[in-house]
């Protein structure tokens, strides 16, 4: 009699135990994975991904107009990753302490900018010296904090950063502003002023990436993934998956055998305008997928040649630190 109790016992608890789980994994389904993303080269790695679950009411992908725009979203809870460009991370992950403390998953791009100028002249990435007593038009503060480690690196003085246009407006003043000569633009835009009609032509003198390798230090980084530390540590498994798959979609996006495809996914997520100048920017948007240690030293490296006085901590990185 003894012993009928304790198996019809065990089995109860067995019977609890396995409905606990499937309750669990009931829950875990029915959560909603939110995705944020920019237009542009931080985005553009999620776009096979986002064609690929069109149909899954599980993960969601919503496209924001600029930086703060999508940290706005992530602050108030909108979304649980975002995409972003690497140098906003820091001040970020600095304000959202206490508030909703963010880790860095993955970098998912390198060096997106280039030197574009009018003369159609290329400058070797070793030797910038042929800027010196030159002007060159940054749009915005990040590309001129890289421009000037390269400049200093090499020992070059006497190049005027000018930061009278904005990302909007540089095209434009590209074609009316007699002393823009010299332009350091991100991918796509760069591919888009290369295909604008106008009195004067562009090319491009520098990859900027090139030159960044050429001082020695690690690469240049530009896009990155963050997630909320505490989404994160409740939902391992789907942030691991989501991982999994987000670094497929980004090897895919950059295999050149499927740059046909690849620049319609773009521009059906809304990243790139048109089909014709995706396929020109994909190439030179330097997709990557880099995590775990090879992530923090990386980044880490770059936040220190930009000069920021607030590094990055341990805690900074990874899913569940």
């Amino acid at each position: 009699m003894k012993k009928a109790l304790s198996l019809l016992l065990t089995a109860a608890l067995l019977l609890v135990s396995l409905l606990s789980l499937a309750s669990c994994g009931k829950k875990n389904d029915e959560t909603v994975l939110q995705v944020g993303y920019l237009s542009g080269s931080t985005g553009l790695g999620l776009s096979k991904m986002i064609a690929d679950n069109k149909d899954n009411p599980k993960l969601t992908f919503t496209k924001y107009n600029s930086p703060s725009e999508i940290m706005a979203a992530f602050s108030n809870g909108s979304v649980d990753l975002a995409a972003l460009p690497t140098n906003a991370f820091p001040n970020f992950a600095s304000q959202m302490n206490g508030k909703r403390p963010i880790s860095m998953l993955a970098i998912n791009t390198l060096g997106v900018l280039y030197l574009l100028s009018d003369d159609g002249k290329t400058i070797p990435a070793n030797d910038l010296s042929s800027l010196s007593g030159k002007t060159v038009y940054v749009p915005e503060s990040a590309p001129k904090l890289i421009l000037q480690h390269v400049l200093q690196a090499q020992g070059i003085e006497n190049v005027t950063l000018n930061m009278e246009y904005d990302l909007d407006t540089l095209p434009a003043a590209a074609q009316t502003d007699s002393n823009v000569h010299y332009i350091l633009f991100p991918e796509p835009k760069v591919t888009v002023l290369l295909n604008t009609a106008g009195s004067k032509t562009y090319s491009i003198a520098l990859d900027l990436t090139e030159a960044w390798a050429a001082t020695g230090d690690d690469p240049l980084v530009q896009g990155c993934m963050i997630v909320s530390r505490q989404f994160a540590a409740d939902h391992e498994q789907l942030i691991s998956s989501f991982l999994t798959e987000y670094e497929a979609s980004i090897n895919w996006m950059k295999n050149a055998e499927n740059i046909d495809a690849a620049a319609q996914y773009a521009v059906d997520a809304g990243i790139f305008p048109k089909a014709p100048i995706a396929k020109q920017a994909i190439p030179r948007c330097n997709l990557t997928f880099l995590s775990g240690n090879t992530m923090k030293s990386t980044a880490n490296a770059f936040f220190t040649a930009l000069g920021l006085t607030t590094q990055p901590t341990e805690a900074y990185y990874g899913a569940n630190e």
